[in-house]
This record gives C-alpha cells, sequence and structure tokens, in this order.
C-alpha cells in the first residue's frame, strides 16, 4: 500500500509540475522568452566579485592550475610614479623595481567560488654571483608557461625602465609550485629578456626566443635558449651564427636583416621543427623591419652528447606584413596556425590613443584580417602555405585573444578598435564549417559589461566557462604611499595628466571607482564620444558560452585515470552519455599580451562500449601535445561538454 500511496502522489506532483510549466509558458513575456533564446544562442556573462580595496590588482600574467585555480601576476604592473609638486600632480615615467611593494603583485582566484586571494611575489632583487650585487627580480612583461609536473615557469621580466618607452629585461628564471604555493628563483640566463616567448617542447624542455637584453634598452636579444626542469640547466644558442636565422636573412626587396621580434608568435609542428611567424606583441623604439612579410621553420637536434643544434628555412611569406598585438593559435586538432587581427606599420600601443593615427608610419593600421597557415599534408608545400581572408573580422581589432572550446570552436574576445581605445564588448564565435569564408562560420555574442584592452586576458576554465581579466587603457599612477591612480590620460606635455571628466549629462563629475563598476559608460573626459577607460580594469568577469545552454543533461565524466600515456588505451566512465559523443583534451592556458603560450586541443579517438563506458586512445603526437596537464572534456552528441576532469599526459 505504501508503495502505491507514493506512486500516486509522485503523479500528482508531476501533473501538477507539466500543469505549471504549461501556465508559465503561456504568461511568459515576449521579453522574457527572448532573454531565454538570447542566452540559449549568445552566451551570458557574470561578474566576479570585485575584491577589497588592498588586493585589487590586473593580471598582465594568467595561467590556470592543475588544481583549477588561477594565477594572476603582474609585478610592477606598467605603472608611472605620481608626486605632488606646489599642489600640482607631476608624473614621472617608470617606477621604483628595488621596492618589493611595488612588485608585489600576485593573487590566487577561485573561478567556482569568485574569491581572490593575494599570495606573495618573489623578491624584488636577487643576488647576482657574476656582478657581485643584487639585480632586480620584477615578473612583469616576462614570460610564463606551465612545465610538464603543473608548475608554472617565469622566464625574465623588467629590468629597468627608462624615459621615452625604453626597457630592459632580466636574467632571471623564477617557477610558482602550484602544490606548495611557493616561489623558487632557478639562478639567470645569459642575457636578459622582456616580453620573450616560450615555447613547450616534447621532452618537457622549453624553448625560450627573443626578449629585450639586460644591459642595454630596447635591443632584441637574438639567442635561443632551452631550459631543461630535469636538470635545471640551460643550453644557450646565437641565432646570429646560424645559417636562414632571421638576424641572417634580408626582407625581401630591401637591403635590411629580419628579426625575431618581442613575444613573437611560435608554433610546434608535427615533425618537431617550430613555425616563426613573424608577428609579435612588440613595442614603439625597438627597430625592427615592420614590412617583414617572412616566416621560418627551424629544426632542432639532439647529438649523442646531448648538445642541441638549430637549423633554419625560410618558408613561404605571409600576405600581409608582421602585426603587434594581433593573436594567434593552433588549430584545434591540427598542426596549422590561424592569426587574427593586430596593428600593422607600427609596434605602438599608442597608436590610435583617443582616435588619433597622426605622426605614425604612413599606412598604419589595425587589421581585420584572418590568416592561416596550411600544414604540409593540406598545402602540399613541404613548408606549409599562407592564405589570408582580409575582411574577416566584422572590424579592425587589436589585444584580442582567441580561446580554443572544448567543441573545437573558438572565441575570439576582448581587444579594441585600437590597442588603448574604442573596445569591442562583443565576442565573436567562430564554427567550424567548411562551407564558410575560412572554413568557419561567424557569429557575435552578447556583449561583456567591461572594456578589455591593453594587458587583457582570457582562459577556459574547468566548467567550460571562460574567463576574462585585466585590461590597461593606458599606464596607471602609484603615489610614494601606494595609492594608485587610474583616473589618468596620455597628454603629449606632460606625460600623463588627470583629466576633467563629465558624466553622460554633461556635468563636471569627479571619479569615483564604485560608479565606473556599476556603469562602466558613466564618465567622459575632454568631449571624447567614447566613455572614459580606466587605466587598469581590477574586475573580473566570466563568460558562459552558447554551448552551456544546449538542451538536456549535462554529460559529466564520473571517473578518469589521473594519468594517460602517449598511445595507450584506456577507459573513462560518463553519465550522460550519448552514442555520437566525443573526448579531447584542452592543455591549460597561460596568457598574457595577447596570446595564450599553453593551450591546445587534441580530440581522442574513443567509443562507447556500454551505457556509461568509453574507451579511448591517448595523444600519439608529443610535438603537438607536450608532456603535462590537460582539462578531458568530454562532449555529447549534439556538443554540450561535461565538466573536465584534470589528467597528466606523460611518457
Amino acid at each position: 500500500m505504501r508503495s502505491k500511496s507514493v506512486n500516486w502522489r509522485s503523479r500528482i506532483v508531476s501533473v501538477f509540475l507539466i500543469f505549471a510549466i504549461a501556465v508559465s509558458l503561456v504568461f511568459l513575456t515576449p521579453e522574457m522568452a527572448i532573454a531565454v533564446d538570447n542566452q540559449t544562442t549568445m552566451g551570458a556573462w557574470e561578474t566576479i566579485p570585485l575584491a577589497p580595496s588592498g588586493d585589487r590588482i590586473q593580471s598582465v600574467h594568467t595561467a590556470l592550475l592543475p588544481n583549477g585555480k588561477i594565477l594572476m601576476v603582474n609585478g610592477s604592473s606598467f605603472r608611472s610614479t605620481l608626486v605632488k609638486e606646489n599642489d600640482e600632480y607631476k608624473f614621472i615615467e617608470g617606477v621604483d623595481l628595488t621596492n618589493y611593494d611595488v612588485v608585489n603583485n600576485s593573487g590566487l582566484l577561485d573561478p567556482v567560488t569568485g574569491k581572490f586571494e593575494r599570495i606573495p611575489s618573489p623578491p624584488a632583487l636577487v643576488y647576482d654571483k657574476e656582478l657581485k650585487h643584487k639585480t632586480t627580480n620584477d615578473l612583469f612583461c616576462g614570460g610564463h608557461v606551465q612545465l610538464a609536473n603543473g608548475d608554472v615557469l617565469f622566464v625574465g621580466g623588467t629590468g629597468r625602465y627608462y624615459p621615452g618607452g625604453a626597457f630592459t629585461g632580466t636574467k632571471w628564471l623564477n617557477i610558482y609550485h602550484w602544490q606548495t604555493g611557493k616561489w623558487e628563483n632557478l639562478g639567470q640566463m645569459k642575457d636578459g629578456r622582456w616580453y620573450p616567448t616560450l615555447v613547450s617542447l616534447s621532452d618537457g624542455k622549453v624553448a625560450i626566443f627573443s626578449g629585450l637584453k639586460f644591459g642595454e634598452p630596447n635591443q632584441i636579444n637574438p639567442s635561443l635558449e632551452i631550459y631543461d626542469p630535469e636538470t635545471n640547466k640551460l643550453q644557450y644558442i646565437d641565432l646570429r651564427e646560424v645559417e636562414n636565422s632571421p638576424f641572417n636573412t634580408k626582407v625581401e626587396k630591401e637591403d635590411v636583416y629580419d628579426s625575431i621580434d618581442l613575444y613573437p608568435r611560435i608554433f610546434p609542428l608535427a615533425d618537431g621543427r617550430l613555425l616563426i611567424t613573424g608577428d609579435d606583441a612588440g613595442i614603439a623604439g625597438v627597430l625592427v623591419p615592420h614590412f617583414s612579410t617572412n616566416s621560418y621553420i627551424m629544426s632542432i637536434d639532439e647529438a649523442e652528447s646531448g648538445e642541441l643544434s638549430v637549423s633554419f628555412v625560410v618558408a613561404d611569406s605571409r600576405q600581409e606584413p608582421s602585426k603587434a598585438y594581433g593573436t594567434a593559435l593552433q588549430v584545434p586538432n591540427s598542426e596549422e596556425v590561424l592569426m587574427f587581427g593586430g596593428i600593422i606599420g607600427t609596434n605602438s600601443i599608442s597608436f590610435g590613443r583617443e582616435g588619433k593615427t597622426a605622426g605614425f608610419p604612413a599606412g598604419s593600421r589595425v587589421a581585420t584580417s584572418l590568416q592561416h597557415w596550411i600544414s604540409p599534408e593540406h598545402s602540399g608545400s613541404k613548408n606549409g602555405k599562407w592564405e589570408i581572408f582580409s575582411k574577416f573580422l566584422p572590424q579592425p581589432r587589436a589585444n584580442l585573444q582567441a580561446v580554443i572550446l572544448p567543441d573545437q570552436e573558438i572565441l575570439v574576445i576582448n581587444g579594441g578598435q585600437f590597442p588603448e581605445y574604442q573596445p569591442v564588448y562583443e565576442p565573436l564565435l567562430l564554427t567550424p564549417d567548411q562551407s564558410k569564408l575560412a572554413g568557419y562560420k561567424t557569429k557575435s555574442l552578447n556583449p561583456a559589461k567591461f572594456p578589455r584592452l591593453y594587458h587583457n586576458g582570457a582562459v577556459l576554465l574547468p566548467d567550460g566557462r571562460v574567463l576574462v581579466i585585466g585590461g590597461n587603457a593606458n599606464r596607471a599612477a602609484v603615489e610614494k604611499d601606494g595609492t594608485i591612480h587610474v583616473d589618468v590620460l596620455g597628454d603629449p606635455k606632460t606625460f600623463f595628466r588627470i583629466p576633467e571628466l563629465k558624466n553622460k549629462s554633461g556635468e563636471v563629475e569627479k571619479f569615483d571607482l564604485a560608479t565606473f563598476y556599476q556603469d562602466p559608460q558613466h564618465y567622459y573626459a575632454d568631449g571624447d564620444s567614447e566613455p572614459f577607460v580606466p587605466a587598469e580594469i581590477w574586475q573580473g568577469e566570466i563568460f558562459s558560452p552558447p554551448y552551456l545552454f544546449k538542451p538536456g543533461q549535462r554529460p559529466e565524466i564520473v571517473s578518469a585515470p589521473e594519468t594517460l600515456k602517449y598511445g595507450q588505451q584506456d577507459a573513462i566512465a560518463v553519465k550522460n552519455a550519448t552514442e555520437k559523443g566525443s573526448l579531447v583534451l584542452n592543455k591549460l592556458g597561460a596568457v598574457t599580451h595577447s596570446f595564450d603560450y599553453g593551450q591546445r586541443l587534441v580530440e581522442l579517438p574513443s567509443k562507447l562500449t556500454t551505457d556509461s563506458s568509453l574507451e579511448f586512445t591517448a595523444p600519439t603526437n608529443s610535438h603537438l601535445y607536450p608532456p603535462g596537464y590537460y582539462m578531458m572534456f568530454y562532449l555529447n552528441d549534439i556538443g554540450k561538454p561535461s565538466h573536465a576532469k584534470m589528467v597528466k599526459l606523460e611518457s
């Protein structure tokens, strides 16, 4: 009798729920229906709680850790010094890098709870045994990437600020141990590196390219160093001594040698070679040929002694010259490369600030292009082939990011029509479709709340959402007592100034941080038709892509192995699996200066053997998918992803 009673009550509840849903649908307003549909097809945004006053930092260097937390590192954070003389403010370029309080800007963000925790940064000064004195150890504008064990390697950083926007790099290597939360100094490289690029290799080593030298302002380091975390040793290779390297190759039709600019976009290929594209995130004042269209492929060879050597071939020319502050990525499940947007004709982030382009080289502009490097397999050329789609993006875009989603869509996000002006708020979703331009169907999604210009970041999270963080419209200023001013504008006469701001009604109004974060379009400066953007953005946002709103239950990985071996078979247990689901690995993101040095995606051959058991084969190519931690996502037949399981891929 009890069982029948329970069943009867269940039927009554079910009938009532169906009736309630039917009634709610009848009385659902058109606006409410549109809102539901809008989320489903256009994605949804949420803001992360703003940290307490003393803990507010932007994130110039952003890395996902194997525990799911986000490491945020700023260092000195591109600020100026502000002093008050005779009741007037005076801006002095740069900050005191020997002051630990200036460089101590690091933290951990838990994207599940939104909680931010400030953590100590490495020391500002470290003793140099060769020079016999301490030198600066500011992580700002260094390079970073996760090692095979999940620890985050930081290479170089800011050695010194010079008037006029000149910089030098540090020689130091630092590592963040994610399991203990401790920093360790690993010693020095042979020369400084400010804006270097790090490339993870198949054996766990890291190749380190470019950056500015230690003692010579704005001089590019023409060497390659390869770091071995097993031995904590570096091998130095002077690329000026290598035939066909960029430093020994003249730009076509010009009597000038090429270079490897700062933060170059470099990708591993399936056969172990590295593609050097020429695109970068450089700065004004560094002498490089902005008109170069060269690309290069570099091979690394290891002798029986363990000694490494490199060789170069000059590859297919790009159809657009080198660009600064565009973004690039390796096509999901492929060795092919896509590059989006960026500045043509100049490396200066000041290009177009406040809409002004006078004084820059003729023809300077922000690109709308997509450039595609087609692999040897698909191009028929041993060194690949470039194609270009000149008007791919809806508007010019610099300082943008590109995030690889687990369903192999690409989310182009952040940036502006100029690097520090006219923010673009709408993400652009690229869905693979061979019938469309460049093989992708594009769709603009719901806009973000906050502007994200220079120094922004975006990384994929284990729950399938995307963290969006940071942003510099220009340089913030800090007083001696640590007070930070973000209500500043550039000025050709005084370097920077604190402007008179007005509200939308034209009334003069003092800048208030809380007002801005409530209404980011509240303030206007000097009659500018664009809303005023503070020098730093301290509040993060999280974007849920449309795939999270697809109908039906979300699949879940119930159990998975903690480690995967290259080429070996294994199995996972999945709840709500479908016959035509897929299994992918997304490598953990490590983003700075419009480029993610960590992310990759590989789809695993898999087969559903029971309703809940999926057999798969781990990746076989360690060049494209180097050892380290990956997020394992299962996607059902309509592309709805599970939450990720962290797995470690190893030999």
